[in-house]
């Protein structure tokens, strides 16, 4: 219940700080350190401190809603979004204050820029979170024209003056084929993600390069289209068993698409990795339950998701535009689902 004797002025004391950093706490600035935060958040909570929200965001002329715009069928498959959404809500927690607030950007809205204008003035938000980002979404431009702070998670902005944080697809594919060149696999085939994902083509590219750079053949048939989905995967497992001369290791452009994979071998008597070997990409919950577990990439997805969200709130309170581009590494998650091909 809120205690109207406790005041920031108290919680300062007690926390032998000045009252404009225990303000910072409560505005959400990444400032602040860590052990700072905890400190006055536990007094505050023991003092029964509540801020009053109504009156901080009309102070300071916010709305309190952060947008989360991503395309909402894209949430379905894997556990991509759940984790990011992990991330978002360490960055913004409930006692911050601020509200999430949905937008689909495959709805007509987000594709006309004069419309996307005004639902940005009608339902306002205080910034935007731009998760999933297709090739030839068109509304970042206009979003960046009427001085929307954004922050794109998960892909790379093709406009250096908008704010992204990405993963090092490149380096992980490429630690992959690695791997499974050093296990002895010639015969690499390769199920690619959407089309509509930039990071699914730079995953394709690198692992053709990488082919390309140990003089490796690629037979017809062994670049498959997917779109992400456990169906696309079922799909090209099928083709790539028919393929002759049938590959010893299959990778797939993400870990939805590899476990679908590893089911449709084993539903044809073909054991992973026995006789061929599996591998995936995004290391979500579901390739470490999977059977056999799933060699994959770890990508730090909740990490992003946390920095993107952090560096959008510094941003809003700070009343500038997020900038700059943040890759983070990912790394190679060795399992049961790869070993040396068969003599």
């Amino acid at each position: 219940m809120h205690n109207p004797h406790a005041t920031m002025d108290d919680i300062a004391r007690e926390c032998g700080l000045s009252k404009k950093t225990v303000s910072r706490v409560f505005c959400d600035s990444t400032a602040v350190k860590k052990a700072t935060r905890d400190k006055v958040m536990e007094v505050a909570k023991r003092l029964r401190y509540e801020v009053n929200i109504l009156a901080r965001n009309l102070n300071q002329n916010q709305s309190g809603f952060i947008g989360v715009a991503t395309p909402l069928d894209a949430m379905l498959p894997g556990n991509y979004f759940a984790e990011i959404f992990q991330g978002f809500r360490r960055a913004i927690p409930d006692e911050s204050g601020y509200i999430f607030a949905l937008f689909d950007t495959n709805s007509e809205s987000f594709n006309d820029g004069e419309k996307l204008a005004k639902l940005y003035r009608q339902r306002r938000v205080d910034g935007l979170l731009v998760v999933a980002l297709h090739t030839h979404d068109r509304f970042v431009g206009t979003l960046e024209q009427v001085h929307v702070p954004m922050v794109i998670v998960g892909e790379k902005s093709a406009n250096r003056s908008v704010c992204s944080v990405f993963c090092d697809d490149e380096f992980g594919i490429n630690q992959l084929c690695s791997y499974l060149y050093s296990l002895g696999h010639r015969r690499i085939a390769f199920v690619q993600g959407s089309n509509e994902y930039a990071t699914s083509l730079r995953r394709k590219e690198t692992f053709l390069q990488f082919m390309k750079s140990k003089g490796l053949e690629i037979p017809s048939g062994y670049i498959q289209p997917g779109d992400n989905s456990p169906r696309s995967g079922r799909a090209a497992a099928q083709i790539l068993l028919q393929t002759t001369p049938r590959p010893t290791a299959i990778m797939a452009g993400n870990d939805a698409m590899a476990i679908a994979i590893m089911e449709t071998l084993r539903a044809h008597n073909v054991r992973v990795p026995e006789d061929i070997s599996v591998t995936g990409f995004d290391d979500d919950t579901a390739s470490r339950q999977c059977s056999p577990l799933l060699t994959t990439a770890h990508q730090p997805i909740s990490d992003m998701g946390e920095f993107g969200a952090r560096k959008l709130i510094y941003a809003i309170n700070s009343k500038t535009l997020p900038r700059g581009n943040t890759m983070m590494e990912p790394s190679l998650i060795i399992r049961e689902s790869t070993a040396s091909p068969r003599p």
